[in-house]
C-alpha cells in the first residue's frame, strides 16, 4: 500500500510540469538590461489588510512612492488609511481609526549585476482539478541585478485598543489596576431638575494607542528584466523589481488615550498607563512589482511593533499583543526621473 501511494505521488508530480531541453528550444533575446528601469513610482493601495493583536483587524487603502536617486540612495514614502477598523466608532471618542504612515532613504553600497539562470514558463493549462506547467529545463541565462541598502526613517502608527485582551497587571486606569478600575466606571444622567444621579452602565472597554517610531535596517532590492522570443510559443519572460528589508523599529512616543466616559459636561476621565513598556520592535517584508510597466503592485509584512513589554512570567520572549500581519495589493505608475544610473 505504502510503495502504490509513493508511485501515485511520483506519478502526479510528473504530470503537474514538463520541461523541455533548452537544446530543443530556439528563442531570441528581445531585452535583457536589468538597468533600463524606471526609477520612480506613485502607488495607490485600492485594498490592504491587517491582523493584529491590537483590535483584531483594520482594513483600508493607501499611497506609495519609492524613488532610487542615482547610484547611492532609495527613498520610500508609505501611508495608509483605515475604513473598516474593528472597534472603532465615531461616536466613541476614546477609539481611533487606523492610520500609519512613515518615510525614509536608504544608502546603497552594492549595486550590481550578474548572469545567471532564471527560470521561463512556457506555457499552463489547467485539465480538470490539475495544472499542467511546461518551461525551459534549466533555465535562460539573464543579467540580474542586485541592489543592498541600508535604511532608515520615521513612522507613526494610531489604532483603537481593545482593553478587554488585558487581563495582566500592568494596565493601569489612574494608577489602580485595570481590572479594579473598569468596575467604578460611572457615567452621570442630568435630570430635569439638574441635579446629578450616578449611575454605573456598561461602557465598551476600548481605547486608542499612538506609537511614533524610528527605524533602520537592510533592504535587498532584486531586479530582472528578460523578455526572449520562443519559437512557437511567441514572447515570453522573467520581469521582476522585488525588496526583501528587515528593519529594527525604536519608538520614542508610545502613548495610550486618556480613558473618557460620560455625557458632555458630566464626564469622567482615567489616566491610562502601561507599567512595562518596551520600546523596541522588528519587521520582515517583501515588496514585489515590475521595473518598467505600470500594473500591480503586492506587499506583505509582518513583525511586532514597540510596546507592551512581555511579562516577567511570560515564556515567550515577544509580547503577543504587539504582533501583526499585514498585505496590500495597489496599482502603481512608474516614472524614470533623472538622474539615472545606467551601466557602465
Amino acid at each position: 500500500m505504502k510503495k502504490s501511494i509513493i508511485t501515485l505521488s511520483i506519478l502526479i508530480s510528473s504530470l503537474l510540469s514538463t520541461q523541455l531541453d533548452a537544446q530543443s528550444i530556439n528563442y531570441t533575446y528581445v531585452r535583457n538590461d536589468p538597468f533600463d528601469i524606471r526609477n520612480f513610482s506613485a502607488s495607490i493601495d485600492a485594498l490592504w489588510g491587517e491582523v493584529n493583536s491590537h483590535n483584531g483587524y483594520a482594513f483600508g487603502w493607501g499611497a506609495r512612492a519609492e524613488y532610487m536617486m542615482g547610484k547611492t540612495l532609495l527613498f520610500n514614502f508609505d501611508s495608509r488609511f483605515g475604513f473598516g477598523t474593528n472597534l472603532y466608532r465615531q461616536s466613541n471618542i476614546n477609539t481611533a481609526n487606523y492610520f500609519a504612515m512613515e518615510g525614509g532613504v536608504g544608502l546603497i553600497f552594492v549595486n550590481s549585476a550578474h548572469t545567471r539562470n532564471v527560470p521561463i514558463v512556457l506555457s499552463t493549462q489547467r485539465v480538470g482539478n490539475y495544472q499542467y506547467t511546461t518551461y525551459i529545463r534549466g533555465g535562460v541565462p539573464a543579467k540580474v541585478r542586485t541592489i543592498v541598502a541600508l535604511r532608515g526613517g520615521w513612522g507613526q502608527y494610531r489604532n483603537t485598543l481593545d482593553f478587554t485582551k488585558f487581563s495582566d497587571s500592568l494596565l493601569t486606569f489612574n494608577d489602580s489596576t485595570y481590572g479594579a478600575a473598569k468596575g467604578k466606571m460611572k457615567v452621570f444622567e442630568y435630570k430635569s431638575d439638574t441635579t446629578k444621579t450616578a449611575k454605573t452602565i456598561t461602557v465598551d472597554q476600548y481605547g486608542s494607542i499612538n506609537i511614533g517610531y524610528l527605524y533602520g535596517g537592510i533592504n535587498f532590492r532584486t531586479i530582472r528584466n528578460l523578455l526572449i522570443d520562443v519559437e512557437g510559443y511567441g514572447y515570453r519572460g522573467n520581469i521582476l523589481y522585488s525588496d526583501f528589508y528587515i528593519d529594527v523599529m525604536f519608538a520614542p512616543i508610545f502613548n495610550i488615550k486618556d480613558f473618557t466616559v460620560g455625557p458632555p459636561g458630566a464626564q469622567m476621565s482615567y489616566k491610562v498607563g502601561y507599567k512595562e513598556v518596551s520600546r523596541f520592535g522588528w519587521r520582515i517584508g517583501w515588496f514585489w512589482r515590475k521595473p518598467k510597466e505600470q500594473g500591480f503592485s503586492w506587499k506583505f509584512e509582518f513583525g511586532s511593533r514597540p510596546g507592551f513589554k512581555s511579562m516577567a512570567n511570560s515564556s515567550l520572549p515577544v509580547n503577543v499583543r504587539n504582533l501583526y500581519c499585514m498585505m496590500t495589493a495597489g496599482l502603481y505608475i512608474p516614472l524614470k526621473i533623472k538622474p539615472m544610473y545606467t551601466e557602465d
